[in-house]
């Protein structure tokens, strides 16, 4: 158990990767502030926004397993294909599904008849910022790239 737990906290990539996944939340909270000057560390939880940690998170993985096993290996193909779904489901699926609730919610908050459903039934506010757009999923994209050069930097593998 021991061995396992020390391959464990020395996987520089698994730490990279988290640590992309991180500071792309953090910044976040960043972004928000400086648009709105105001702190929100409910952001720092939540999906949408910018940059995307989940496209920061397997850019940073999907770099740092193809410089280490190489472009050939099983380990950067299948997380090639993995981060390929995780940004095309960002910008696409994720971003209609977002889309579609600002619709709703303006159709059940914002109208009378809306309203007069919503005293009906019981009617929550549907969560709006669940995709990202093109800018966010390109800054997360940066930033995993930065961050695997930093882990490559600092490990020297």
């Amino acid at each position: 158990m021991g061995n396992a737990w020390t391959e464990f906290i020395h996987n520089d990539i698994l730490i990279a990767t988290v640590a992309s996944n991180f500071l792309a939340q953090f910044l976040k909270v960043l972004t928000n502030y400086m648009r709105t000057h105001r702190i929100n560390w409910k952001i720092a939880v939540s999906t949408g926004g910018n940059p995307s940690s989940h496209t920061s998170t397997v850019t940073t993985l999907t770099i740092l397993l193809g410089e280490r096993y190489g472009l050939g290996s099983p380990f950067f193909t299948i997380s090639f294909i993995l981060a390929a779904i995780v940004v095309i489901d960002a910008l696409s699926v994720r971003r209609e599904v977002g889309e579609h609730s600002k619709t709703m919610n303006e159709i059940f908050l914002e109208t009378p008849w809306g309203r007069k459903i919503a005293e009906m039934i019981d009617v929550k506010k549907f969560k709006e910022l669940i995709g990202h757009s093109g800018l966010e999923v390109f800054m997360g994209f940066l930033l995993g790239i930065l961050v695997a050069i930093i882990d490559i930097w600092i490990t020297g593998k």
